[in-house]
């Protein structure tokens, strides 16, 4: 079973056409882009390098080689940075500096990863680790043990690429550091490699949590964040979903100028080109992203895209390119030992020999991509991983309860300290009414959520009672098959209601995607009378805007039930959700019977439940967060009388 907690990104109002066009035009900012920073890059190498040949003070060199390495680094000049850093390493002959040499085997780790060396990245990043964990230097220590973890993933190791982001997890929750988050994207990778979607989508959820909790989100995390999310709607099929993600990949890249991002959206964009039947367009851009990827000397992403145009050239016909990159891929694969990538390229290479009917070939390559693939796609290896897991999740359990036991203890120690000092001490009286106030305020805010709860409470029930009123009716019609399809349906959206019914807020894009599940429900029980449309901005982000639960649901309610209902013509109703800086604007709209008339005169004398829940949770709210959510409800006909309808506007601030 698929967790189905993502939003759905497609907006029906796009259309296909302009996913093209809207990659053309991000390529060419890009390529300017960069330029630009490219040549603003060697000014400052330039003249970092003009200062350096004259220090002759030890800490000045240290800040300039340092710096250089850098310039580099963003560069992809993998040579020039390697020159850098092995000056770097000989500069602890003039003075031994333990946290200087750490930093710099860690570079040495990063620019043998890239260049595809990883037997000799895991050394340097080994020897960057045990300095770090000799100064007790946790959070740098952490970031060893995450760099230790891609490179193994990179070959193929994911036991012991977990391992390492579980150790480095373990560091940097001691110290709540904001890279926690990369730590559960890359446990989300390694479990998409291992074919356990369950555990990927629960860490890309946690992910998510996690990012949501601080103040701000780097653009490169958030590169990484819908690079990862990309992927997860590109496997389940959702390809209109995956090139909104890899769109913001691009563009979030491009603001850093990350040639690394753009060239990973450019490929995952040209796979989606791929699946489509695009080939020649796929190739394009798989060619953009090799160039990128070769630029900058990143030998994962060079095997990949030679793997792709491999694919590609071999459906086209192109049958000698097709061995040609297939080759390469192979030979980058052999040379920095990238076990699944090998495994992937020794498999398509057997297919290949295969439809040349050369099956002596074809059956030894195949041998080859099961040797590989058993060995790093085992049960052992999940088992293993899973049990790694268990481990971990005890270990900070027991943490919890020992950090709690301690706690307890102050607690009484402080309770009798205070107690001796209060007998000589009058101050006790001010203490105690300081304490007083405290608790009254938090008496008072334990109040104000017990009845946002309540009231939460009271609204699903009522919610729920339409839609099994709606099963009923189908079953007492005999119309079995409506009713499975339709009670299926209501299971999907009873899920989603009882996750969130804890929750004080929720994302938008979660919001979205339990609006749409009840709309869907409503339309399958007036027989498709009408049709829904959510549109939003493509900038909108979506999974970072938190608001109240089910606040918007009883106005869609209202607009069906009474709006759309009883129509002799085809119905309407839109959600549109649009960010106005502090507040989110909210626009329901259905082209029903509106108000004011002979149909809804009945109205008049209803007033829907779970409105009246609406107008307390406002109050509630207001006091909660000190901030009014504002509502405005006119009908349409007032406006322009050759329009029918209701026009509901709500603006509620945003919270990240």
């Amino acid at each position: 079973t698929h967790n189905n907690s993502y939003p759905n990104y497609r907006m029906i109002s796009t259309s296909k056409k302009y996913y093209l066009f809207f990659v053309l035009l991000i390529s060419f900012i890009t390529n300017l882009t960069v330029a630009n920073a490219q040549v603003n890059m060697q000014a400052e190498i330039d003249s970092l390098s003009q200062v350096l040949s004259k220090s002759k003070e030890f800490e000045q060199k240290k800040v300039l080689l340092k710096a250089l390495s850098n310039c580099y680094q963003n560069q992809g000049d993998w040579e020039g940075y390697e020159k850098v850093v092995q000056q770097m390493l000989l500069l602890q002959n003039e003075k031994t500096d333990s946290f200087y040499l750490a930093e710099t085997y860690n570079k040495l780790g990063i620019s043998n990863c890239c260049l595809g060396k990883n037997n000799e990245a895991l050394d340097y990043f080994g020897k960057a680790l045990e300095i770090n964990l000799a100064m007790n230097m946790e959070n740098i220590a952490a970031n060893s043990y995450e760099n230790l973890g891609i490179v193994h993933k990179d070959m193929g190791n994911y036991l012991q690429a977990a391992n390492c982001q579980f150790k480095s997890l373990e560091l940097r929750k001691g110290t709540n550091s904001p890279r926690i988050f990369n730590n559960y994207m890359k446990l989300s990778i390694i479990h998409e490699l291992l074919d356990d979607t369950a555990k990927m989508d629960y860490y890309v959820n946690v992910a998510k949590s996690e990012m949501s909790k601080r103040d701000s989100v780097t653009p490169r995390n958030k590169t990484l964040f819908y690079n990862q999310l990309g992927e997860i709607y590109s496997n389940r099929g959702d390809n209109d979903s995956s090139i909104v993600c890899y769109r913001n990949v691009i563009r979030y890249a491009t603001q850093i100028c990350w040639s690394q991002g753009i060239a990973e959206g450019l490929g995952n964009i040209a796979d989606i080109f791929y699946g489509e039947g695009q080939l020649d367009s796929a190739i394009v851009y798989h060619k953009k992203s090799l160039k990128l990827s070769q630029e900058i000397s990143n030998s994962l992403s060079i095997a990949k895209e030679y793997l792709a145009l491999a694919k590609l050239y071999n459906e086209t016909g192109r049958y000698d390119s097709a061995m040609f990159f297939s080759n390469n891929s192979l030979q980058i694969c052999n040379e920095s030992d990238l076990l699944k990538e090998k495994s992937d390229a020794l498999k398509f290479i057997s297919q290949f020999y295969n439809s040349q009917n050369k099956y002596k070939q074809a059956y030894s390559y195949l041998q080859l991509h099961y040797a590989i693939n058993d060995s790093i796609a085992s049960s052992d290896v999940k088992n293993n991983v899973a049990e790694l897991e268990t481990k971990y999740e005890t270990k900070v359990k027991e943490q919890r309860i020992e950090l709690l036991t301690a706690e307890n203890k102050l607690k009484n120690r402080g309770m009798w300290l205070f107690a001796a000092a209060s007998v000589i001490l009058l101050l006790s009286f001010v203490f105690g009414i300081f304490l007083f106030i405290r608790r009254k305020k938090e008496n008072l805010q334990r109040q104000e959520t017990l009845e946002q709860q309540l009231l939460r409470s009271q609204m699903n029930p009522h919610f729920l009672f339409n839609a099994l009123g709606s099963i009923q009716n189908f079953m007492l019609k005999n119309e079995t098959k409506r009713a499975a399809g339709y009670l299926n349906n209501f299971a999907s959206l009873t899920r989603n209601i009882l996750e969130h019914s804890d929750k004080e807020f929720v994302s938008v894009s979660d919001e979205i995607e339990t609006l749409k599940s009840y709309m869907e429900l409503e339309k399958m029980r007036l027989q498709n009378n009408f049709e829904f449309e959510i549109i939003y901005d493509k900038d909108l982000e979506i999974d970072f805007i938190n608001i109240p639960p089910m606040l918007i649901q009883p106005f869609v309610e209202n607009a069906i039930k009474h709006g759309l209902n009883d129509i002799d013509y085809m119905g309407l109703l839109e959600l549109k959700f649009e960010d106005k800086g502090t507040a989110l604007h909210i626009e329901i709209m259905d082209n029903g019977v509106g108000f004011g008339n002979k149909k809804s005169d009945k109205l008049k004398k209803h007033r829907s439940m779970s409105m009246g829940i609406f107008e307390q949770r406002r109050i509630v709210l207001a006091k909660r967060t000190k901030q009014a959510i504002g509502l405005e409800i006119e009908n349409r006909g007032n406006i322009d009388s050759k329009q029918t309808g209701t026009l509901i506007k709500m603006k509620i601030p945003i919270i990240t």
